[in-house]
């Protein structure tokens, strides 16, 4: 039986139990030939040991004397002791810190924000892992596997699971990963990069939920979580095809989850609220994207065509007032000013679009007044795409559509109308917030 203070392998003086599984001990340990604190993982070989789990020790070993990354603890020793029991030890750095379960367990909140940056971190790891000669698996992310260091650094750990080459067709293999966390094609034994980012985002998703992803409900083999938070919709999209339940939709490397998460990020950021010759004005959070559209009386009254018309309209109605009077002259004034309003109106008239982490909503006014709303499930957008609707004449008028199953809502649609370059702004800016 071990105990603390004990020195085992003539160097390594136990201090503290770290953990306790099946024929498994971690140690907090002292070097004595170094004088540095590391960690000792040991594993009891016993009658009722299977050797599949010595293989896996093992091959930990092998696996951590090849990797050389500042965020994964240093291999340092692996050694066997026979004494009454037969031990086999395997040597890490020591890395001070806290694992993300544990701080669960305290009740600690994590914030979209927090959670952004640990996943930036984690995916740079798996980058490192997955880009080695065979691709390194670590198969066993979730929260007691990552620490936050004394530097508010995000280290990976126990690499008990680690698979580092490709399962042969037809060979047998052992069921590793932990329930909630691991995909299902993990349980078949065929464990992928993209079963990392899997479990990678249920970690998440446990940060943001404070639930256990075995706890959350499912809706056909999809974690149901988006009610249960208030994130950016494009962080929600990201979390959803992180942990897609069909390998073939999930996000294929790290290196492309990350690149998806940095251009939502990006899209979150404060903006210059209005663009340079436009009549767009955004404001935006990772919580709120709000966009009004409204055409400034100068550019109205500037256009040649309404130009043309207002001249005219005024000559028309000073040679009138000069030929007619009475009530004939009170009837053609009102058909000059309904006319005249025609081409004014746009003047006066304003479209607001809100989206929020549940809902958008499409909201065109007129001097004030409301005439037409629109609204729908902000995460049940598919698309959001430039569209051409029908002007005067063959004419097309550029307008932004967002594509909600078979239904479509177009706005933008002004006088003089936006151009095909501002369109296409906005819907980037839309489709890179909505994480589409």
């Amino acid at each position: 039986m071990l105990q603390t203070q004990q020195v085992i392998h003539n160097r390594y003086q136990l201090k503290e139990k770290l953990g306790e599984g099946a024929g498994r001990q971690t140690w907090l340990a002292l070097d004595l030939s170094t004088q540095d604190n590391i960690v000792v993982k040991l594993l009891t070989f016993s009658d009722q040991m299977q050797w599949e789990s010595l293989k896996l020790f093992e091959r930990e070993a092998q696996v951590l004397k090849q990797l050389n990354h500042p965020r994964i603890p240093d291999y340092r020793n692996y050694f066997c002791i026979d004494d009454q029991l037969l031990y086999f030890g395997l040597v890490q750095e020591y890395i001070p810190g806290t694992s993300l379960k544990q701080l669960l367990t305290k009740g600690q909140v994590f914030a979209e924000p927090e959670v952004r940056k640990i996943a930036a971190q984690i995916l740079k790891i798996l980058i490192y892992l997955h880009g080695l000669s065979p691709p390194v698996l670590h198969r066993d992310v979730k929260p007691s596997n990552v620490l936050v260091g004394k530097d508010s650094g995000i280290y990976l750990v126990d690499f008990g699971a680690v698979q580092d080459r490709a399962a042969r067709e037809g060979a047998t293999f052992t069921v590793v990963g932990t329930y909630g966390y691991a995909p299902l094609e993990q349980f078949g034994g065929r464990a992928t990069p993209a079963s990392d980012l899997y479990a990678l985002g249920a970690t998440l998703i446990h940060l943001l939920t404070g639930i256990s992803p075995a706890d959350l409900p499912q809706k056909d083999s999809r974690l149901q979580f988006a009610h249960l938070v208030r994130l950016n919709p494009g962080f929600v999209r990201w979390l959803e095809q992180l942990t897609e339940p069909n390998l073939e939709r999930r996000f294929s490397s790290a290196q492309q989850a990350l690149d998806a998460l940095r251009a939502n990020q990006n899209a979150i950021k404060i903006a210059s609220p209005r663009l340079p010759e436009s009549c767009i004005w955004v404001d935006k959070s990772p919580r709120r994207l709000q966009i009004q559209l409204h055409v400034p009386w100068y550019k109205v009254i500037s256009t040649p065509r309404n130009w043309l018309v207002l001249t005219g309209l005024g000559l028309w109605l000073f040679w009138l007032s000069m030929l007619i009077s009475g009530w004939v002259y009170l009837f053609w004034l009102a058909g000059s000013l309904v006319l005249g309003a025609w081409f004014l109106l746009p003047v006066f008239a304003q479209t607001n679009i809100n989206f929020d982490h549940q809902q958008f909503e499409i909201e065109v006014k007129l001097l004030g007044f409301c005439i037409k709303r629109q609204r729908g499930n902000v995460l049940e957008i598919d698309n959001v795409f430039k569209s051409d609707s029908g002007g005067y004449g063959n004419k097309k008028i550029p307008e932004v559509t967002l594509a909600v199953g078979v239904e479509e809502y177009s706005f933008g649609r002004l006088k003089p109308p936006l151009s095909h370059q501002v369109c296409r702004w906005l819907v980037d800016e839309i489709k890179h917030w909505l994480g589409l």
